[in-house]
Order: C-alpha cells, then structure tokens, then sequence
C-alpha cells in the first residue's frame, strides 16, 4: 500500500483489510492524516498531537472513531487542489462595492467576507443575493 487515498478507503471502508496493514503504513500517513482530521474533528485532533505519541495507537483509534460514523470514506476528506480553488475563484463574480456594502452593514472586515466567498462560494453567491435585494428595498 503506497497511496494515502488507498489506505484512508481502507480505514473507512474495510476493517478486515486495515488489520493487515503494517506498523510502517499506519506511522506513515500519520502526519497528513492528523491535518486531515483536524478540519473536522479539531479538538481531538489536537489531543492526540502529542510530540512522543504513539503514532500507530493513534491511527488505530481514528479507525475505530470513524468506522462507528462512516461506512465509507467521507467528501470532507478531500480538500481541493490548486486548479479547483482557482476555477472556483474565476466562477465568483460578486460585485466589489457590494462586499464593501456588506461588510460596512454587518461590522466584518473585508479579508474575513473574502474568506468567506472563498471558502463557501454557493452559501456566499445566495447570502449576497439576498442582500442585494434588501438593498435594492430602500
């Protein structure tokens, strides 16, 4: 087993098959495993983020924790690569002085409403729909 993605299927897919994954395959996704898992689950993730934690015990218990929620692997495993967060970017087309609007009404900076269109461009593209409308009330 050499790819991350096939050993992830596995602990959430397979138990039968994690029981035969090595000692070495299990230290050896730890890391980027761990970042995974502090997206979703940020607090026990920081828990078991232990400088001399057994690493292996560590993967063993994810295991268990998740095959109780997921029987296959979930979409927030995933994060987008470059190409798709630029793509995602060149699709938003929200008028600039209506985040300026927007941020002055609801007291955000700007750099967190860009965040936000960032991170969530379909909740974003709604919300100032509608705030477009409020606006367009008065």
């Amino acid at each position: 087993m050499d790819n991350l993605f096939d050993i992830i299927k596995i602990i959430f897919e397979n138990p039968k098959e994690y029981n035969n994954l090595s000692n070495v395959e299990k230290k050896k996704i730890f890391f980027i495993f761990m970042r995974r898992m502090a997206i979703r689950y940020p607090l026990q993730a920081h828990v078991l983020q232990h400088f001399r934690i057994n690493e292996i015990a560590v993967i063993d218990f994810w295991q268990y924790f998740l095959r109780k929620q997921y029987n296959k692997v979930p979409g927030w495993m995933y994060t987008k690569g470059i190409k798709k967060t630029k793509e995602i970017k060149e699709n938003i087309s929200i008028k600039e002085n209506l985040i300026i609007e927007y941020s002055s009404k609801y007291k955000i900076d700007i750099k967190s409403v860009r965040d936000y269109i960032l991170l969530f461009p379909e909740e974003a593209k709604k919300e100032f729909k509608e705030f477009e409308k409020i606006l367009e009330q008065y």
